[in-house]
C-alpha cells in the first residue's frame, strides 16, 4: 500500500466549504515512529444528509524531501458512522502520481468512496454501535474491500482490527508489492461515544500510525 493510500483509507485540513461545522478531527501521521505529515476531517450532518472533507499534507524535513498532499471531498446521506456517497471529488499528488476526479455514485451503488470509509472507520459514533464495519472503496479507478471487527473492550478503550485488501485496476508493479494490508484502530470510551485516540497500518513502506491531536 502506498502512504498516500495508507492515509487516505484512514486519516484526512479541510478544503471544502461545508454546512454549519459539527466535528473536525486533526491526526499526527508518523512513519517509523517519526512524524511526517498532519491530516485532520471536518463532518457535517444535516437530516439525512451529510458532507465532509480532508486534506494531508507532509510536514517538515519529509515535507522538503517529498511534498505528498491530497484533499477530498464526499457528499451525500447518512450520519456517523454509515455514510452512502452520491458525489465525490479528490485532488492528489502522491510523489508517484498525480490525480483530480470528480465521480457519482448512482443509488444503490454499494461502493463508497475512499473519504467516507474513512469516516467509516474514524469519525466519532456512539459507543453502542461499535467499531465493526465493511465494504468496498471505489475512486473510478481502482478498488478496495476493508474490514473492521472488534477485538477487545474494557472500561475505557475499544480496541479493533482490520484489513484493506486491493481487488482491481492497480498496476501488476503495484499487486506484486502486496495486496493485504492489516491495520489496528484504537478508540477511546467516552460516556456513550466512541473516539478514536491512534490507529497503526501495515504499509509497503513500513508500519505507519495515526494520532489524534
Amino acid at each position: 500500500m502506498r502512504l498516500w493510500f495508507l492515509i487516505a483509507l484512514f486519516f484526512a485540513v479541510p478544503g471544502a466549504p461545508l454546512w454549519a461545522e459539527t466535528e473536525r478531527v486533526g491526526f499526527g501521521v508518523r512513519l517509523f515512529g517519526l512524524p511526517v505529515g498532519v491530516m485532520a476531517t471536518a463532518i457535517n450532518t444535516e437530516g439525512p444528509y451529510y458532507a465532509a472533507a480532508s486534506q494531508f499534507r507532509t510536514t517538515g524535513v519529509v515535507g522538503l524531501i517529498a511534498r505528498v498532499r491530497f484533499t477530498m471531498e464526499s457528499r451525500g446521506r447518512g450520519t456517523h458512522p454509515d455514510f452512502d456517497p452520491g458525489f465525490y471529488s479528490e485532488d492528489m499528488d502522491t510523489g508517484y502520481r498525480t490525480s483530480s476526479a470528480e465521480l457519482s455514485f448512482p443509488p444503490g451503488d454499494a461502493r463508497v468512496d475512499p473519504l467516507a470509509a474513512i469516516l467509516s472507520i474514524l469519525s466519532d459514533r456512539a459507543a453502542a454501535r461499535g467499531c465493526a464495519v465493511s465494504g468496498q472503496t471505489w475512486d473510478g479507478k481502482r478498488s478496495m474491500s476493508f474490514q473492521l471487527v472488534e477485538q477487545a473492550r474494557d472500561t475505557a478503550r475499544l480496541t479493533c482490527r482490520g484489513v484493506a485488501v486491493r481487488l482491481s485496476g492497480y498496476t501488476p508493479e503495484d499487486m506484486a508489492k502486496g495486496t493485504r494490508f492489516p491495520f489496528t484502530v484504537e478508540y477511546d470510551l467516552a460516556g456513550e461515544w466512541l473516539r478514536v485516540r491512534r490507529a497503526v497500518a501495515e504499509t509497503i513502506h513500513g508500519k505507519v500510525a495515526l494520532v489524534r491531536r
